[in-house]
């Protein structure tokens, strides 16, 4: 029970306050317990860190591969509906871990930036691998495979940036411009 407390309240401090702004200290006082017990469940900030980033990125991959395994709809549907679902999980869950993971990946310690983009690429690629077998499960679309997951994916990450350093508003409008302009393409 406290590993998990830890881990949420350390996920939730680094969110708020950076890696480097949030303190064993802060994340003992979260849970009610004294800075050192941490040692017993974690060497040192760093584990702590790369444990939630580990856990979080583990995470939503189940959840990517839960949803694009669960829709049952067109290619233009599943696509929209990800980035719908996406949004909705970066605003409205609080467990945080699309902030962590968008934050994170975009900021993270800088001596930890190697082993934390590590994870956070396994996260992009898995989004990219299912992309693409969407796309070669669709014969409507299959002989745009390669170049259709690479424009979703290159909207994606324009559309992570609005989320990250913008608002709902300035996401929905990048969103509603971009797609249609991505979906002209696709059925060109």
């Amino acid at each position: 029970m406290t590993i998990q407390l830890l881990k949420k309240s350390a996920l939730h401090l680094f969110l708020e306050k950076g890696y480097e702004g949030a303190s064993l200290a802060d994340i003992a006082e979260a849970v009610g317990i004294k800075k050192q017990s941490i040692y017993a469940h974690f060497k040192s900030k760093d584990d702590l860190f790369l444990t939630i980033v580990n856990d979080v990125v583990n995470e939503e991959i189940g959840f990517l591969n839960e949803f694009f395994n669960t829709q049952d709809c067109e290619l233009e549907d599943y696509l929209k509906n990800f980035i719908c679902k996406f949004k909705e999980r970066y605003i409205e869950h609080e467990d945080g871990n699309i902030k962590f993971i968008l934050r994170m990946s975009f900021m993270p310690p800088y001596h930890l930036k190697t082993e934390a983009l590590e994870k956070f690429d396994l996260y992009y690629y898995e989004i990219e691998g299912l992309v693409t077998k969407v796309f070669l499960n669709s014969e409507k679309f299959k002989a745009k495979t390669e170049k259709g997951t690479f424009a979703f994916m290159t909207m994606l990450d324009g559309l992570w940036v609005a989320l990250l350093y913008g608002s709902e508003e300035r996401f929905n409008k990048k969103f509603s411009a971009a797609w249609n302009i991505y979906l002209n393409g696709l059925l060109s």
